[in-house]
Parts: C-alpha cells; structure tokens; sequence
C-alpha cells in the first residue's frame, strides 16, 4: 500500500528541490480485506471496520475525538463544554469513567452530579456526538492510584491480573457501568460506539497514593499478557457492556490480544511524568513521517509495538493535545506543536484522530482526601488542553479547527489514500530539522501533501528556496511553478493535489489550504487559507474549464494549466466555470482570517463565519439558534458568507454594517461588563480578592488572570481549597461563575508559596521574569497583575 519516489532531495545553488513520486500508489481498497460488520443500528445506519479505516453506511469514515471527563467538570457546564467541543469539530468524545470516582467506598456507588454517566452519554447524543467509553478497570489519567480506589490496596489479591479475587470486583464495577448505559450503544440507537479496556496494560503502573510516601509503591504494570484484556472482554460482556467495538492502547510494549481489539495509539512530545529533576528531554520522533504499512522501519520498532501494526487502522486515542505539568517539570506547549502533531498523524496514515485531553478539569474532591496523583496540582487538569480546566479557549483550539474543518469535508477522500514517503524517510533523525518533512497521501494523480517544519526541543529555522516536483502517471508537477517557496519554522500545511472541485474542474495543485466547502444549490464554493508565509498558487487544469476571474489577485494562461496568484483576505475570491456553465468559487483568507472561522448550518443553507473581537471566540448552531459567545469588550464584529438570513437581524441582536470585501459584516453589542471588585495584598504571599455579588450579571462568566512567579498557588474560599496551580510562565486562570452564589459578594483567597533559588524547575521560567533571590534562598512571589475578563454570549433563534 505505501509506496516511495525516486531521488528526494537535490541541492543547487539556487533552490532545495524535494521530489514525490506517486505513480505507483495503490487505493487501500485494493489490497485490504473485506470490512468487518460491527453493529447496524435502528435506523439501520451501519458501522464496520475495514483494514485501513472505519465505514459508515458503506462509505469511508474517519473520527475527530477529544477527550473529556465529567467527572472533573461541573455538571450544569456540560452541555456548554459540549457546545464547544462540537464547535471544534469534533465527532466523538472519549470518556475515562475512574473506578475511585463511583466507588470510592467500597460497595457504595455514586453516580449522581458530576458523575452521573448516562445523563452525560445522553447529552452526547442530544448534541450529535458519539462516545468511546473507557471504563478502566485502571485508567491512570493522573487521577489517584490510576483510578483504582483505595480500599483494594487493603485486599490480599493481585490487582491488574486474571486473579479471581480481582475479577470479582471488576465484574461489579463493569455491571455498574452497564446498568448506567443501558440502551446507549450505537446498536441500541445510541452514541456509544467503542469501549476501551485497560490503559497501558504491561506498560506502564500508578503510584499507590495510600502508601506512607507517595511513589515508594506503585500499581503493577500487569504481567498477563493479552489474555488479561481478553478476559475483561468477556466480563464486560458479561454484564452487558455489549460495544460494537472494543480498542485497546498499544503504545510502549502494551499487550493487544490477536483478535477483537482495535489498538490505539498515543504521541506526547513532552514527558513532565520522568522522576529525575534534572531530566533533559532530546527530540521526539513524533514529527517524523511514517508509514504503517512498513512496520519494519525504525520509526515502529522504536515504539516497541506488539501487534501486526498493518493489519489495522492506524488509530490514536491519546495524540498530545497538550501536558499536564508536574510539580518537577513544567514544559510549555505551543499551539504549533498541537497542530503539527495531527498534520504529520495523518500524513502517516492516522484514520482516527483522537486527542488527550481536549477538554480540562477538575479533580473532584474525595472523601477522605484528594484525588490527584501526587506529582500533578490536587484540583487543577488543565493540561493545556484545547479548551482548559474552565472552558477557556486556547490558541491550539483554533488550530486544530483548521484541521478538523478540512476532515469534515475531505475525510471521506481521505481515509482510503495510502501513505507516500520520500526514500530515506524512515531514517531521518528528529535532530535533523534543516531539510523539509513531507509526505502524501495519493493515488495516482489524486490527493493531499503534509509538510512540516516543526520539531520539538530541537532548534528549527525558516527552510528558503524550497522548491516540491511531484511525479504523477500523465504529468510531472512544480510547486510552486516559478520560482521558489519558503516555510516559515514551526508551520506545518496540507495542500491538495488533483482536486476535484465539482462541474469538471481539476485543480491540479494548490500551495495554499483547503479548509472547507460551502454546499449550495446554484455553485460550490470552496475555502482555502494561505500559511503564514506561503505564498498561494493556484493551477487548474484547462480542460473542463471555460473561464476564470480573480478577484484580488493575479492570474496567467500557460499550455493546459491556468494560474492564479490571489492575496489572501477577506475580499479575494476565484471564480472558475466548469463545462456545463455552472461556476465554482474559490475563497482564500489568511492564517489569521481562518483560525477564526465557523462553518454553519442555518435553515438548510450552510454559512461562513468569521469572528472580529479583541479575545477567544467561539460560534456553535444548534436546532433552534446561534450561539456566539468572546472575551474581552463588549462588542463583536461577525462576518458572513454569503449574508445571513434576513430573520437574524430582525432579532435586534445583530446590527447589520454593509459589506466586507465578499463578507457581510454585523455586529453584536452587548452592555459593557461593570462591577465593583477589590484587590489587596495583607501579606507578601496572600492576595485577597472581593466581587461585588451582582459581578457576573450581563455576562457569561468571568476569568480571573493572575500573571505571577511563585512555585504553587492556591485559591481558597470559605476556607476550602477550590483551585490551584503550579507556577509557570502561564497565567493562573480561573472561571469565576462556578463558584458565584447569588446575592452573595465572592472572597476569594490566593495563597502561593515561593520558589527555591536553585530550584531546577526554574529552566522552565523566563530568566527576565525571575526576581532576584533572597536572603532564605528563595525567590520573592511577584504578583504581576491580575486582570478579570468578561466573556460576553448571544443566542440568535433561528427557524427552519
């Protein structure tokens, strides 16, 4: 299935040329097996798993999940967090149900509040997402003994192991699960499409958190081999947790039974969990191309994988979305690293993208103490996850919306396209970041070119004079035609070679991004972005095309291939006419233009949207309205392609303000946030905060920002712990509605304890942020400031 070019890599004085050949890839169909029949469901919609990718209805299938845990986050915020994460683009979301959470007393289940699991699964479904359920019985997730709750240190039996006294227990907490989702899998009519069992069975353990010091004793990895997940199949089945289908984790020599599990992948560039404190991390081999069917190359056998890796999908479950930091180590992850991981997975062949986390929380409070491991903060699993412990949108949210956008359209094509490497691919180094990272995912003159320039823990430069011939079965093509490209560090891109864009028109390639496609009865119109710091091209095959027009750009005729050069913004558009007379047009915005982009559907027509505001946006379209929700002023500029339906404005929500190159422009106004607040400092480390009780009135919610340098902070109210942080070169945020009451004013109290002078944690601060020591050997907390911001939120009814 995957195939190699011909001589890739050729120096000149003038330009780095790189070659592709894509002559002799293959469809996976072609060799793959005849999918398996997973589950047919009511409606008789059907779900089946091929070789290389997952079906639905028949047609190629390939996921976006996100991870989330509701019993970390407030049950009267789920369906918002939801909201957000279908506003993502994702399809599914992952779940890890932890044993200690439901049973932290032995014989005693909770499943109420936050820990209600079948009202969450049937708010998934309510919201059009599906579920992967992973029940353990160990999960890790840095959650206290890797989920496992106390009282089974007390027991004389052998945890994680086909011990008949362990099984006993497990049974009744998967029959607890079962009674929770009855009714609820995709057979059933419902979201639950995978149970996942076990986590990192023979790879990796816990800490026991019972112990005298915590890390001196530690969960067992598990030593049963395959027959350890086989036998949690058949209890699961047992008491009812009948999945379509069930997958396990196959990383770092974790066992994965021959038959009946779908194995699952993670990457995770930076590694906080290594105990040494001076631990120097080297180069991943995350954001090297790669190709699952040719598991020999050293790419797989460094992952010590324990499974014939091209019989199955190649399929993540724990792709870094971001790190929880550790009280040692504190790494930064930079929403480039977060995108180029999932350019380069799937330019490998990933056919299911899932991330850990996408979503952050909280650890829940204990009974009898906290329920964290103890390298990570108590209450705080923020994890730089696209959307944070409260909900705030980081920048890796926005990024990975490019992609997952891009997939909503072009999954489908996608997921059947093998794997093409340059020769030399499967021995290039992670420390080798002078020369371009690229692969394709093709057959024959059809499909999708990966680039990247990032590298973890690595210095990267810009790459000047990069100039990409590909090799096709009738043509040899040049990107770009003249000339030559430079890719900016860090970025990585997804360009289309051989795109069918509909009425006969062929764009032979592109060196900009296809986002994704706006359906309507009279033209398509397809959207594409332009990375920072390339420049677009356009070539579309001459045949099949009577006639094209650029509209803010330039344009030429060469033999069978037309030209376009547009600039890319909000007034530049394409418009090319196919044989029969019907038009396609083709929109090209910045980088910065599409990372604040929503695709919508409203009343039967679907629609464009750009958000203009000073913070975080987000725009999610329900059955009934529009939800539009920013920080920071109060007022937004919403821009639409085409106008939006004249019933929206006529809300009086929505001020109508004329056009914007071929956007229309609106604006949302909502009453400035006011309220009376205090700040004071009674000690060096303590700082007290007051919000009037009417603070969150006009306003979704309110994000407290401490910029400071301090080892750890905690926020304290009414003398309980509620939040805390480990200090970094990242604000402390906190999402102040959760804890607001009506009618009654909010103390909160920060308390944060230094840092040591010789800390070594401190490689991970800004040398220029640190103060000078003092005479204790430590450094003084610094309170830099401390803002609150607004985020604003309007609903827009609409009708079909």
């Amino acid at each position: 299935m995957s195939a190699t070019s011909l001589q890739s890599y050729l120096s000149s004085d003038e330009h780095s040329y790189y070659r592709l050949d894509l002559r002799t890839s293959a469809l996976a169909e072609e060799a793959q097996v005849e999918p398996r029949l997973l589950a047919r469901s009511p409606r008789g919609e059907t779900l089946a798993l091929g070789q290389y990718y997952l079906l639905r209805n028949g047609k190629p299938w390939l996921p976006v999940m996100g991870e989330f845990h509701p019993s970390r986050y407030p049950r009267r915020y789920w369906r918002e967090a939801l909201q957000k994460m279908r506003a993502g683009g994702l399809t599914l979301v992952s779940i890890y149900v932890f044993w200690i959470h439901v049973e932290e007393e032995e014989g005693h289940f909770d499943w109420t509040d936050n820990r209600d699991l079948r009202v969450f699964v049937q708010l998934c479904a309510d919201m059009g997402l599906e579920v992967l359920l992973r029940v353990g019985p160990f999960v890790h997730g840095e959650c206290r003994n890797g989920g496992l709750p106390d009282w089974l240190y007390g027991r004389a039996i052998a945890v994680r192991s086909n011990d008949e006294r362990y099984l006993f227990y497990v049974r009744r907490y998967f029959a607890e699960i079962a009674q929770q989702v009855r009714g609820l899998f995709f057979q059933d009519g419902g979201p639950i499409l995978a149970v996942q069992l076990e986590n990192e069975y023979m790879h990796a353990g816990a800490p026991w958190e019972l112990t005298f010091r915590p890390g001196s004793e530690w969960v067992p990895r598990g030593s049963d081999g395959p027959a350890h997940l086989e036998r949690l199949r058949a209890l699961a089945r047992e008491v009812g947790l009948e999945a379509p289908l069930y997958t396990c984790t196959a990383w770092g020599g974790a066992a994965v039974p021959a038959e009946g599990f779908l194995p699952m992948h993670a990457a995770y560039p930076f590694t906080p969990w290594e105990p040494d404190p001076s631990f120097e991390p080297v180069p991943s081999r995350e954001f090297l191309f790669r190709s699952p069917q040719q598991p020999a190359a050293d790419w797989w056998q460094a992952g010590a994988f324990r499974y014939p890796i091209e019989r199955y999908p190649y399929a993540y479950c724990e792709l870094g979305a971001g790190i929880q930091m550790t009280y040692l180590h504190r790494p930064l992850v930079p929403p480039e690293c977060t995108q180029a991981l999932a350019v380069v997975a799937l330019g490998s062949g990933c056919n299911w993208l899932g991330y850990y986390m996408y979503h952050g929380g909280s650890n829940p409070p204990g009974r009898r103490g906290f329920l964290n491991e103890f390298t990570v903060p108590r209450l705080s699993y923020d994890f730089q996850a696209p959307l944070g412990e409260y909900g705030q949108l980081h920048a890796s949210y926005h990024r990975l919306r490019l992609i997952h956008l891009f997939l909503a359209e072009f999954g489908d094509r996608l997921a059947p396209l093998p794997v093409v490497l340059p020769p030399g691919a499967s021995t290039l180094k992670p420390q080798v970041t002078n020369v371009l990272r690229y692969a394709a995912r093709a057959h024959q003159d059809q499909g999708f070119l990966f680039l990247s320039v990032y590298q973890d823990h690595a210095e990267t430069a810009d790459l000047e004079g990069i100039a990409l011939e590909v090799l096709l079965p009738q043509e040899r093509l040049r990107l770009p035609h003249e000339g030559s490209l430079r890719l900016l560090r860090g970025m990585s891109a997804i360009l289309p070679v051989g795109l069918e864009l509909g009425d006969g028109l062929r764009l032979r390639y592109a060196t900009a991004q296809p986002l994704t496609v706006l359906h309507a009865r009279e033209r398509r119109c397809v959207v594409f972005f332009a990375p920072d710091g390339l420049q677009p091209e356009f070539a579309l095959a001459r045949q099949g095309c009577r006639a094209l027009t650029v509209q803010g750009g330039s344009s030429a005729e060469e033999g069978e291939t037309l030209y376009a050069w547009p600039l890319p913004g909000l007034g530049t558009r394409l418009e090319a006419t196919g044989l029969s007379g019907r038009g396609v047009e083709l929109l090209v915005l910045s980088q910065e233009q599409a990372l604040r982009c929503w695709k919508v559907r409203l009343a039967g027509t679907e629609y464009l949207l750009l958000t203009e505001s000073e913070g975080a946006a987000w725009v999610d379209a329900g059955e009934e309205r529009l939800t539009v929700c920013w920080q920071g002023e109060a007022q937004l500029d919403l821009l639409s392609y085409p106008r939006l339906p004249s019933s929206l404005p006529a809300t009086g929500l929505l001020e109508d303000r004329g056009t914007a190159g071929v956007f229309w422009r609106y604006r949302l106004q909502c009453p400035p946030w006011k309220a009376r607040w205090s700040l004071e400092q009674p000690e060096p480390q303590v700082v007290r905060l007051r919000l009037a009780a009417e603070a969150l009135e006009g306003v979704r919610d309110l994000f407290l920002r401490v910029d400071c340098v301090a080892d750890v902070g905690q926020a304290f109210l009414d003398g309980h712990l509620v939040a805390d942080y480990f200090g970094s070169d990242l604000p402390w945020i906190i999402g102040l509605k959760r804890f607001a009451q009506p009618g009654r004013e909010l103390e909160l109290i920060l308390r944060f304890t230094p840092l040591q002078a010789n800390a070594p944690v401190l490689r991970y601060f800004t040398r220029e942020r640190l103060p000078l020591p003092a005479s204790d050997g430590t450094l003084p907390v610094t309170v830099r400031a401390v803002q609150l911001v607004p985020e604003y939120g309007i609903e827009l009814p609409w009708q079909e």
